[in-house]
């Protein structure tokens, strides 16, 4: 076969690109019709071009393992879901105690936990261990002891496990756009690094929690830009690290009507999340809403992930994403207009300081206004929601559990983020009309 040779092919300079836009466009103003303005204050062009590219050298991990997400500190299925194509797990418990350690398979596991024994805690190149009082904070509005005490546990916690853990969901759930997730979570680990000291060429892990929405090329981006923000204010701090993010599908974009949309909500998350470089990634079955957990949604979850691996070769090229000019786009202004935001909060306290202010929550709940508007006008487009809604759909009948935000009354120190959803205000309407 001869080689092909494009020399032939004169080259086509942006500038070129853009007037022949503007010719085809007669006459209309090309930034009020070609420019799309994101919620994050990021410009969408409608094309890119390698002149104005800049490269982004964020290299995806070698590997990404198929995650089941477990918090019932009984649970014993661990070698029947390891045969069917689990490759790690993610443990979710109150006490780190309450697990059998001798029972747990030999694959990676993640323990995300309230309270342990701190000095008694054992690590190995298998485990990773997930403390983070501020998190705790943020879910409940109560630290778990006090804000001394816990910042003590944390740094044991650190110097015994060599591991910062970041858990940044509730940013994206409580209805953060990227920018803002990225700025509260660099906001989130600085406040740790302002807590603790490290050995001169110490290297920690880094183990970021991430919820993914449906924003297919922004999500991506996301991801990359919060390793660009970590690994820039780890190079401020000296800090030698690793970064492991582990991705899980974001609730708030999840529907109790057309529910089976659900799947292919999910599915793109999880696209994003192993595009976008994460080192675990965990699928959301579809019912989780509104059904207590079960064998077949939680099949399907994992069947999503076996499928982007073993039939869509999702783990065979590296660091795919490399030379799109799109996301290296994003990335960059996605990291700038962050580490903007970030620089505000530090001028104005820090994080706490600004959780404490109710700053953050405002912000957040702003913007899921905003997003719920947009959802009324049409503007944000939920298939089965808000678009070819199926009137015939009723669900009432199948829910098992409360499907609105859970907030019990009590006395706390600080607003606490509660977890929406979009669809919710929509589907009260109708559920409430199902009744009548």
């Amino acid at each position: 076969m001869q080689d092909l040779d494009f020399k032939e092919f004169e080259e086509v300079s942006e500038k070129t690109w853009k007037q022949k836009i503007q010719v085809d466009l007669k006459g209309k103003d090309y930034n009020a019709t070609m420019i799309t303005t994101s919620d994050e204050g990021v410009d969408i062009k409608p094309f890119y071009h390698q002149e104005s590219n800049e490269d982004i050298n964020v290299p995806n991990p070698k590997d990404w393992h198929i995650t089941k997400h477990i918090s019932d500190h009984t649970y014993h299925d661990w070698d029947k879901d390891v045969a069917a194509g689990i490759e790690s797990f993610y443990i979710e418990i109150d006490k780190l105690v309450d697990i059998d350690s001798s029972s747990l398979p030999k694959v990676p596991l993640l323990f995300q936990f309230t309270t342990a024994d701190f000095d008694k805690l054992k690590t190995d190149a298998q485990r990773l261990y997930a403390f983070d009082p501020i998190q705790h904070l943020v879910k409940t509005g109560n630290w778990i002891s006090n804000q001394n005490e816990d910042f003590k546990n944390h740094k044991t916690y650190v110097e015994k496990c060599n591991t910062i853990a970041l858990d940044l969901r509730f940013y994206h759930n409580a209805g953060g756009n990227c920018v803002q997730q990225l700025a509260y979570g660099i906001s989130h680990l600085a406040a740790y690094f302002k807590n603790l000291s490290f050995k001169e060429n110490q290297s920690i892990d880094i183990v970021v929690f991430n919820s993914v929405g449906t924003n297919y090329f922004f999500e991506i981006a996301k991801i990359k830009a919060l390793k660009v923000l970590i690994n820039s204010l780890c190079k401020s701090e000296h800090i030698h690290h690793n970064i492991k993010v582990v991705s899980t599908s974001g609730l708030i974009d999840y529907s109790i009507y057309d529910y089976n949309v659900n799947m292919l909500r999910s599915t793109t998350m999880s696209m994003s999340a192993v595009l976008g470089g994460s080192n675990f990634v965990c699928t959301i079955p579809y019912d989780k809403v509104f059904k207590n957990e079960n064998d077949f949604s939680s099949r399907i979850a994992k069947n999503q992930l076996l499928i982007l691996k073993h039939e869509s070769y999702f783990d065979k090229v590296e660091n795919p994403t490399d030379g799109t000019y799109y996301i290296n786009s994003l990335t960059k202004s996605l990291a700038e207009k962050a580490l903007a935001l970030f620089k505000n909060i530090e001028k104005s306290g820090g994080f706490i300081q600004q959780l404490f202010d109710g700053k953050v929550q405002a912000k957040l709940e702003e913007q899921f206004q905003k997003s719920d508007q947009k959802l009324d006008t049409k503007e944000k487009v939920m298939i089965g929601v808000n678009k070819y809604p199926n009137e015939e759909d009723h669900v009432s009948g199948a829910i098992e559990k409360s499907i609105q935000p859970a907030f019990k009354k009590r006395k706390t120190l600080i607003k606490p983020l509660i977890e929406k959803r979009y669809a919710s205000k929509i589907e009260q309407e109708r559920l409430a009309s199902e009744t009548n």
